[in-house]
């Protein structure tokens, strides 16, 4: 079964990215309910009343959400509990369904976007009326009362792309996905991002990876402050230890770099010597000092 509604996703997840880039992923409630344009009209993305959202126009739920109360009010769900990122064994994040069960209307639509294999957007609320979208997320299955949820690393080179009068680059069906936590940790990496890369600002989400500072193999955790935006081309350099940072987050190019010359593409890297890591809008998001002394003490020791 495929998705009826490519069309509404496909401009839904340029606006939303857009969006996520000018708010440096903390993106308020009055900006997603103000929607998008789509087949000549404004759509939502998403709705205060339900956390799983289905607009008028399509068949198949657009977004879920998960809220953070205001003070005082009451947790209705599990999910919207204070570090409630809760993984199944296979990596997935579990999502509480509405209540009322598997015909009420907004689970019916959650099911059906999960039969077209179609991706959603997942607003995280990071606090009151101000949410961080996670894109693309997909429901692998729904078991009693709760969806199973999985999410992408990036997109695949040979990814389908769908092509609108306007013929705009948009997402489909070839994205690879991953089940496990660090597919999750790359896209909330990339989302405190703004999905840029730290290194040379580079926009270009396809070309974007979540990269460990102290890496998974040495027990790196699958947290943001471990975690940097950067390009696949910036994360071969940084995994070769080309390219250091400090815990001053100041950059260093290894001198085995500095020396060689060969276009203006080398040259761009050799230039971000000294240069400051791009950091996200918000400090709690930055990375550890800690983890980036770890990994530039390798750098050094590479580098001599």
């Amino acid at each position: 079964m495929q998705d009826p509604d490519q069309d509404i996703r496909s401009r839904a997840f340029l606006a939303i990215e857009q969006l996520a880039r000018d708010f440096g992923s903390r993106v308020p409630w009055g900006h997603i309910h103000a929607g998008f344009s789509a087949r000549g009209e404004t759509i939502h993305f998403a709705t205060r009343a339900k956390g799983i959202f289905k607009p008028r126009q399509m068949s198949g739920a657009l977004s879920i959400r998960t809220v953070v109360p205001r003070l005082g009010r009451k947790v209705w769900y599990e999910d919207q509990a204070p570090g409630s990122e809760r993984f199944d064994a296979e990596g997935r994040l579990r999502y509480d369904l509405a209540r009322g069960g598997p015909e009420e209307p907004t689970n019916r639509a959650l099911r059906l976007a999960m039969q077209g294999r179609a991706p959603l957007i997942y607003f995280v609320g990071v606090e009151p009326t101000v949410y961080e979208p996670i894109f693309p997320v997909w429901v692998d299955e729904i078991v009693g009362s709760e969806a199973r949820l999985s999410t992408a690393d990036r997109l695949a080179p040979d990814a389908p792309v769908i092509i609108e009068e306007v013929r705009e680059r948009s997402y489909s069906y070839g994205v690879q996905r991953t089940r496990n936590h660090q597919a999750w940790f790359s896209a909330r990496t990339k989302s405190a991002y703004a999905y840029r890369c730290a290194f040379s600002g580079l926009p270009v989400r396809e070309l974007l990876v979540g990269a460990h500072i102290v890496p998974d193999a040495e027990g790196g955790a699958a947290s943001i402050r471990n975690g940097i935006c950067m390009s696949t081309l910036h994360h071969e350099a940084f995994d070769s230890h080309l390219i250091g940072v400090d815990p001053d987050f100041r950059i260093h190019i290894a001198p085995r770099l500095r020396h060689r010359q060969d276009g203006e593409l080398l040259t761009s890297l050799k230039n971000l010597e000294d240069a400051e890591l791009r950091l996200p809008s918000r400090s709690q998001d930055w990375p550890d000092p800690d983890h980036l002394e770890h990994r530039y003490a390798r750098f050094r020791a590479i580098n001599g």
